[in-house]
């Protein structure tokens, strides 16, 4: 429509252009040797348009004539480049259905139609992975280093192939080839994070991160975190090489970044106290308990005075669990002291709110405790010793992505090799009810030694055990059992349920009065 609209404009103004000539007066004399030749004006005109137009259609044709070999190779050239995209297409949605055989057959006919151009390549090398013939693809891929244009791919799918054979230092040295080419790619910076890690190059890996967080690809929170972490696991490497100055500082910069990360407060701490600084170490692990307790902290916090006194001991404790009293971990450690003092009642009453719920195998042991204090190896006390088998398992650090328990906090799961996915978490319910009295006793007694006497290897066992209030002895007998004595088993019983019915024990006078006690 508008190119009939411009021959119409055209032929409108060469018709106003004759018109106009038409009227001017005068004559156009051609003098040719001894000839002469006379026209008048709009004759002239018209005779020159019309020889114009016949010498521009002479040159199209001459032109057109001319040129059509090259024409037709061009014309040649644009079918097979037609064709030649028609079978990428058909290659690269076969690659992505898994048809090997089609993938190939479309790969080689497309580079016979248009050469070797980047999708060609990226067909053929994926064809190649598909029929398992990793010695291919990687010629393909290498190929496309020869082009800036493909360059970024073929080291993408270079990276690829390392990382199936396994070969890490040729994936990370790609990877750091791509991270120069394009500075803020997610798949180069990722992958040189979580490679690093993996070889647990500390510092390189937090070389990553810094990208990271620079590229602004993950959040300046989990950047702190994950540099804390890094920190703490180069400190502990520090210190296995023996380098304790190195394992003290990086520490000290991990809780720079994570002030409540107790892995690192732990090594900052005992490196502190081993140069005679107690109060720094006992500042360290203070904040640390401030915002996120830990019963290793605990630990390491009755520790940093051996020669104590038991009061004073555990005067100290007592203030490290009112840095933070609401927390579980406060409340066992409130607890213990108060049981350590013989202050029962207030044991007791600290330890209603977790001993309401079903409650773990510590809370469970510290109320056997108590119990005990009261009336020495009363039934009640069996019950909760009993409860402390088939209770939820003490915390532990756990797996957030395997799932999987640890005795010891790691940077990387060493199961699945997740980063910074250990959490101080509790477990699941004992299986009480398939174990023999035999097996069960031996699993109370183990849980004993370890996790679920945390707290009550917190200070000497000889300065938390209440004063008993029997007239055979002063002191209360450790509750693990020996080898030939007799334990109650209770049936399951539900979470909110402190322990065996009245209908199903006879209980004494004084053992009814304390069942009730723990029915609150």
């Amino acid at each position: 429509m508008i190119r009939a609209l411009g021959w119409f404009a055209l032929i409108a103004v060469l018709t106003i252009v004759i018109v106009l000539i038409a009227d001017i007066p005068g004559t156009v004399t051609v003098a040719l040797e001894d000839r002469e030749y006379r026209l008048n004006l709009p004759t002239a005109a018209c005779l020159i348009i019309g020889l114009t137009i016949l010498t521009l259609i002479l040159f199209r044709i001459i032109s057109t004539f001319v040129s059509a070999p090259g024409e037709f190779f061009r014309w040649r050239a644009m079918g097979r480049r037609r064709k030649g995209f028609a079978a990428l297409t058909r290659g690269l949605v076969a690659a992505a259905a898994g048809d090997d055989d089609e993938a190939r057959r479309q790969s080689r006919k497309a580079i016979a139609l248009v050469g070797e151009p980047p999708l060609a390549l990226l067909l053929a090398a994926q064809a190649a992975q598909i029929d398992g013939n990793d010695e291919d693809a990687q010629r393909y891929y290498t190929q496309m280093l020869q082009s800036k244009e493909t360059e970024f791919l073929g080291l993408r799918g270079l990276f690829m192939a390392a990382t199936r054979r396994g070969d890490t230092d040729q994936a990370i040295s790609i990877a750091e080839r791509a991270r120069a080419l394009r500075p803020k790619t997610r798949w180069a910076l990722n992958a040189l994070f979580d490679l690093q890690v993996s070889k647990r190059a500390w510092t390189q890996a937090a070389d990553a991160l810094d990208a990271q967080a620079k590229a602004k690809l993950i959040d300046a929170a989990i950047a702190k975190r994950r540099r804390a972490v890094l920190l703490t696991a180069s400190a502990r490497d520090a210190e296995d090489v023996g380098d304790a100055q190195a394992a003290f500082t990086r520490a000290q910069e991990a809780l720079t970044q994570a002030p409540g990360f107790a892995p690192a407060a732990l090594i900052a701490a005992r490196h502190s106290a081993a140069q005679g600084r107690q109060w720094k170490a006992a500042s360290l692990v203070e904040t640390a308990w401030a915002q996120e307790p830990h019963p290793d902290l605990a630990r390491a916090y009755a520790n940093l005075k051996p020669e104590e006194p038991p009061q004073a001991r555990a005067k100290r404790l007592a203030s490290l669990a009112g840095m933070n009293p609401e927390h579980p971990e406060s409340q066992i450690l409130s607890a213990a002291v108060s049981i350590s003092a013989g202050r029962l009642e207030e044991a007791r009453e600290t330890l209603r709110p977790l001993a309401e719920r079903f409650p773990v195998a510590r809370v469970c042991l510290l109320m056997a405790d108590i119990e005990r204090g009261f009336g020495g190896e009363s039934l009640i006390a069996r019950e909760w010793a009993t409860r402390a088998m088939r209770a939820p398992r003490d915390a532990q650090w756990l797996c957030s992505a395997c799932a999987r328990t640890h005795n010891e906090w790691s940077a990387t799961c060493s199961a699945c090799g997740g980063f910074d996915t250990m959490g101080w978490q509790s477990g699941t319910r004992g299986t009480v009810e398939t174990m023999s009295p035999a097996e069960a006793a031996k699993a109370y007694a183990e849980a004993t030694e370890s996790s679920a006497a945390l707290y009550r290897d917190t200070v000497k066992q000889d300065d938390i055990r209440p004063p008993s209030r029997t007239a055979a002895s002063d002191q209360m007998r450790d509750v693990s059992p020996v080898a030939d004595e007799h334990i109650l088993y209770a049936p399951p019983r539900a979470p909110d349920d402190p322990g065996p019915d009245g209908d199903e024990f006879a209980l004494s006078g004084d053992d009814k009065r304390r069942k009730g006690s723990l029915s609150w």
